[in-house]
């Protein structure tokens, strides 16, 4: 993949210097772009000047020759008609400039792919989503549970912006707090950053999270540091949220990747009568769980995909091309699945069509009527 992004930058050079000069030029970058890649899965710390000054300007480069490879085919033929039509009748059509189509749609990769780094990963998007539940309790109608999930706090997000995604959770006034995962990137380094952006976080009810499997490098580490920030972290275990009258169980389904994960025990010797949300790292957990009867799965993993088609992104996305589900509310009978798209990034730390979100989750009566248009509200007016 990375020598398929270096393809069009290459062509591009070819249009101002001579191709052997081009070649060489991109063959220095290839070769620095490649060990920087590697060098960056383990996330490791790092000045925020690097990060800032050599590692995103090196994604910025990446990103921008893969999104020119569309654009490049896209150029030639353009060309092609336009040399086509502007032929005399009987004369040859030219052939295109091939450089000069590579350097158009590297530019055009730049301008999305620094859109997509600078500033579509930094806004976030508050949605609100009602979602009827049978045996929900009246005194429960209108709950608010803030859904957070995929913080991967790092280098590239770090412990400041998770502060900053504390402080606009806080504002929307929740009922109950949840984080469904992937709190850091990769590492130990980052466990006490994620634990203070945990503890920044304050709902009425608590905050709950459930780890994922980015969280696996020493996960009983973490785990006592989120704990000791005040939040409960749920290993395949339930506990009962009252309101009122009202009651529903809240439970945490534990990691999966690593087979920690069991939802027989996560559930078993629920209250009969009683709605369950359950939270999962993994969507694919959700026809499991709605076997069993839970009313409503919250989790993340997908990042709604992070790279899709502007415009298109909910149905034509990186997660919907390797049969994974995206961002959004499902449902399977009585009961629902809903995927955020998460707050942070993996592996390049750029979003291309599918925005950061803290989802609200608005919990009705089961004879709410459930439409797209009043189940699903953007950018939720920020009290205080």
């Amino acid at each position: 993949m990375t020598l398929a992004a270096h393809l069009a930058p290459a062509l591009a050079w070819a249009a101002v210097v001579r191709w052997w000069l081009a070649l060489g030029v991109m063959a220095v970058v290839w070769l620095f772009t490649a060990r920087r890649l590697h060098a960056l899965f383990s996330d490791p710390p790092r000045p925020r000047w690097v990060v800032r000054l050599i590692d995103e300007p090196m994604f910025l480069h990446w990103a921008a020759g893969l999104v020119a490879l569309p654009l490049l085919l896209l150029g030639l033929g353009a060309l092609t008609a336009l040399s086509i039509s502007g032929c005399a009748p009987g004369a040859p059509a030219r052939a295109p400039s091939v450089p000069v189509a590579a350097l158009s749609g590297y530019g055009g990769g730049l301008m999305i792919a620094a859109f997509g780094l600078y500033v579509r990963r930094r806004r976030v998007r508050a949605r609100e989503i009602a979602v009827p539940m049978r045996r929900l309790h009246g005194d429960l109608d209108g709950y608010r549970i803030a859904h957070l999930s995929d913080l991967h706090i790092g280098s590239y997000d770090d412990r400041a912006r998770g502060l900053e995604w504390a402080q606009e959770t806080n504002a929307l006034g929740p009922d109950l707090i949840v984080v469904t995962g992937d709190l850091v990137t990769s590492g130990t380094a980052y466990h006490a950053d994620v634990a203070k952006v945990i503890a920044a976080l304050c709902a009425r009810d608590g905050v709950f999270v459930v780890l994922g499997n980015h969280d696996q490098w020493d996960d009983q580490a973490l785990a006592r540091a989120i704990e000791a920030s005040g939040a409960r972290v749920l290993r395949n275990e339930w506990l009962q949220i009252e309101r009122g009258e009202g009651a529903f169980v809240l439970a945490g389904v534990d990691d999966g990747y690593t087979g920690k994960g069991d939802l027989d025990r996560t559930l078993a010797g629920r209250p009969d009568g009683l709605p369950t949300v359950l939270l999962a790292h993994y969507p694919s957990v959700f026809r499991r769980a709605a076997q069993r009867g839970v009313e409503l799965t919250l989790s993340g993993h997908t990042h709604g995909g992070q790279f899709g088609v502007p415009f298109l992104a909910d149905r034509v996305n990186l997660a919907t091309a390797v049969g994974q589900r995206p961002r959004g509310l499902f449902r399977d009978g009585d009961s629902a699945l809903y995927v955020s798209a998460g707050l942070g990034t993996t592996g390049p730390p750029l979003r291309i069509g599918v925005a950061p979100e803290i989802a609200m989750i608005s919990l009705r009566p089961a004879g709410f009527s459930l439409d797209r248009g009043a189940a699903i509200r953007s950018n939720i007016p920020r009290s205080g």
